[in-house]
């Protein structure tokens, strides 16, 4: 499958999702924060099992978040995007469709404060332990001491 019939496919069943391709073998898809597990369990059940990373983008000129689910379809990978408000930085985890997103999902935790709902281990990853609290090193707006 190329990727304008990813795109097509996607655009079929979520129609109000803005698909795109913007280079060969890429398929981005802008998803409402509230049907992310809808989308991603869909791709899940085409055979997509795999989550090759989760990205967090700190949009502080917009004050939100944008966080990206990278995942391949045979030779294409789909970006799944979904923004967030900055002044509440909250997505559901998606450990139940893809177990081996926890580390990931740690990493949005303790790098950017995005708080994911439901996540299995919640423990800091990356930081060291005495790290203070409500400091995240790739918020834009961290400062370096």
């Amino acid at each position: 499958m190329n990727s304008e019939e990813i795109r097509a496919m996607v655009a079929g069943r979520f129609s109000d999702a803005v698909t795109g391709v913007p280079r060969e073998r890429r398929v981005t898809v802008q998803v409402a924060k509230e049907r992310l597990l809808e989308v991603l369990e869909f791709f899940h059940g085409q055979g997509l099992t795999h989550v090759t990373a989760i990205t967090g983008v700190d949009l502080i000129g917009e004050n939100a978040f944008e966080i990206l689910y990278h995942l391949y379809w045979g030779r294409n990978m789909v970006i799944v995007r979904t923004k967030i408000p900055r002044d509440n930085p909250v997505v559901p985890t998606v450990s139940p469709i893809f177990p081996g997103v926890v580390t990931y999902e740690r990493e949005l935790q303790g790098m950017f404060g995005i708080r994911v709902d439901g996540i299995p281990d919640p423990r800091r990853i990356l930081l060291a332990d005495d790290w203070p609290e409500d400091v995240y090193p790739l918020r834009k707006d961290y400062v370096v001491k």
